[in-house]
């Protein structure tokens, strides 16, 4: 008898309770399992634990608290004192209703506004002969890859005038026409920069939905009589909703959270939103206030999505792909099809490439206001310090904070980009594994709930985790340490949907095939699996690499003069006024943005245009 017979017929010998046992010994003890509980520790901490932390610092007494009320108070015990100052005293008003109600009546119009353009360029560019189709596809993207503050600062530029008691502005020094000071700051430029800085989102979902739609839906109506408002009422519209529905989720939750854009454009005219309110309070020793108004941004985001699936869930199924191909029939403009294509590619031009060519030229102007040739000069970017300019600091590449910056930025960037993107690819590994188990369905759902944090409460939640030791993490605050910590929690989404993408497309008989032979899991893993989804890790560390470079709101209440980011210390030197330094900086992030999101292109091998009918 055989050593397999043997084992074979002890096996039989056993009781059911012991085989049960060995069986869930191995299946508890399997590679991608111990993995997979690892990893929920890992975004326990990175996601739950914050949060916990976050709402126990609204209920407790803090160190400050002292002072407040002028009498001692046990730190640490159990109080409502900051939930009924914010939301029942004096201070209410100021503090959390007035910017409620700017911040819902903001996000409102951003959300109409972002419809409105992208529906109209994603119908232009999908369902019309309209000409240079992937010059409009590609334009139309590059709102977002700026950051959102830079277009704030290039409107500023502009719009501001000597009538404000601001320098010249571009309009007043070309025309001679003085805008009013609601054009210049305010909740109407707030909107219109907002929106035109995210309505990419939209332009791309409402894109992909219409191509997906078969003309002969809509033909099948017209030839039954159906007038054309009818057929998109009934057809068109029902079945691009979805994206609709997702692109006024994306720019609500993206509105409400983002610091920058209200920063440079509200707080001159004493507008505050919830997020500048935040970073107020924060800025000032207020913790508990600023995270009440925290968890208050908190509620608004996820409130969006519950209405969001609770819309989406509630619809019918619409089939528009069938067996026998799709067929898609252009709107034919006649003799407007040059028109509308000029009058396009002029509104993308001056929306995504004016900006960035205005800040740069704004950069080597030697005074304020002046845009002749003869006062271009290079001072505020290789320039040596004198009392004369900027007070006294020397050129954007000459200063030893901007560099520092800089390599901040970089190592951020890179750093952060690798280890989400390590992250990411284990979450899609335990995911593709087996998708229908509890753990991987856990870990797939928490490595999406930071997609649905703002950014300036995510920043606000790792500012109440890490600025004191906590169960045995020593405080990171002032760190470098905290800004990698950060980004891997806020970008992980991107990476986990990458990594479970690239997984689920690797057969598992390729795997099983190595453990036969004996092979190691860390071999297996190194060999096969990382090899066969390098792409998918490289897109998802890239990704982060870029949205890291500009991010804004997720840093700015972290950052201290020892670990400054970019982003920060141009809003700094905006704070401060000297802008012409800060248009320097901001014009290096821009190309070095610029240049990252080329690197991506060119190693995925992807064109935007030809994806949504370009």
């Amino acid at each position: 008898m055989g050593k397999t017979d043997l084992q074979a017929t002890a096996s039989q010998s056993e009781s059911p309770i012991v085989v049960w046992f060995r069986k869930s010994k191995r299946r508890l003890f399997a590679p991608h399992v111990i993995l997979g509980l690892l990893l929920m520790v890992i975004l326990g901490y990175l996601v739950a634990a914050p949060l916990v932390t976050l709402v126990s610092t609204t209920t407790t007494w803090q160190p400050q608290d002292v002072r407040i009320r002028g009498q001692l108070v046990e730190v640490g015990k159990f109080t409502l004192y900051h939930w009924e100052r914010i939301l029942t005293s004096n201070l209410a008003p100021a503090a959390l209703w007035n910017p409620l109600m700017n911040t819902m009546i903001v996000a409102a119009l951003i959300v109409l506004v972002v419809l409105l353009i992208s529906s109209i360029l994603a119908w232009l560019v999908t369902r019309t002969d309209i000409p240079a189709r992937k010059v409009i596809s590609n334009l139309a993207m590059l709102p977002y890859i700026l950051p959102s503050w830079t277009l704030a600062l290039a409107w500023v530029e502009v719009f501001q005038n000597s009538s404000l008691y601001l320098p010249t502005g571009f309009l007043e020094y070309f025309t001679g026409i003085t805008v009013p000071e609601w054009l210049v700051y305010g909740p109407v430029p707030i909107v219109i920069v907002m929106a035109l800085h995210y309505y990419p989102f939209g332009f791309l979902l409402i894109s992909g939905a219409l191509t997906s739609i078969d003309s002969q839906l809509e033909e099948s109506a017209e030839v039954l009589g159906a007038g054309r408002f009818r057929i998109l009422r009934k057809i068109t519209f029902p079945i691009i909703m979805p994206a609709m529905l997702s692109t006024a989720l994306l720019a609500f939750a993206r509105s409400i959270g983002t610091f920058g854009t209200p920063a440079i454009l509200g707080v001159p005219a004493r507008y505050p939103l919830i997020s500048t309110q935040i970073f107020s309070f924060l800025t000032t020793g207020r913790d508990s206030h600023g995270f009440i108004l925290a968890l208050v941004l908190l509620l608004m985001s996820f409130t969006g999505v519950i209405i969001n699936n609770r819309i989406i869930g509630s619809r019918k199924e619409f089939t528009t792909i069938g067996g026998k191909g799709r067929r898609t029939s252009l709107v034919k403009l006649g003799k407007w099809k040059v028109p509308i294509a000029v009058v396009t590619i002029v509104f993308l031009a001056i929306v995504g490439v004016f900006p960035f060519i205005l800040l740069g030229w704004s950069s080597v102007m030697l005074n304020v206001g002046n845009f002749s040739i003869k006062n271009f000069s290079l001072h505020y970017w290789t320039g040596k310090a004198t009392s004369r300019l900027a007070d006294g600091l020397p050129g954007a590449l000459r200063n030893r904070e901007v560099l520092g910056a800089l390599k901040n930025s970089v190592s951020v960037a890179l750093i952060g980009g690798l280890l989400t993107g390590a992250v990411g690819m284990f979450i899609g590994y335990v995911v593709a594994k087996n998708r229908q188990a509890f753990l991987a369905k856990a870990l797939e759902q928490l490595s999406f709930v930071p997609m649905l944090i703002p950014s300036i409460v995510f920043g606000s939640i790792y500012l109440a985790l890490f600025s004191k030791a906590r169960w045995l993490i020593p405080s990171l605050y002032g760190t470098f340490a905290l800004l990698i910590v950060v980004t891997v929690g806020k970008q992980m989404p991107y990476t986990a949907r990458s990594g479970i993408s690239s997984m689920l497309q690797v057969s598992g008989e390729l795997e099983e095939a190595a453990i036969i032979q004996g092979v190691s899991w860390w071999r297996r893993f190194r060999k096969i699996m990382l090899p066969l989804t390098k792409s998918g890790f490289f897109a998802g560390t890239l990704i982060v690499l870029i949205t890291s470079m500009r991010e804004l709101s997720l840093y700015i209440l972290l950052v201290t003069p020892a670990n400054r980011v970019l982003t920060t210390i141009t809003f700094g030197f905006i704070q401060e006024g000297n802008m012409q330094i800060s248009y320097a900086i901001t014009t290096l992030l821009i190309l070095v943005v610029l240049a990252l999101n080329l690197i991506v292109s060119v190693w995925q091998k992807t064109d935007l245009a030809e994806g949504i009918g370009g």
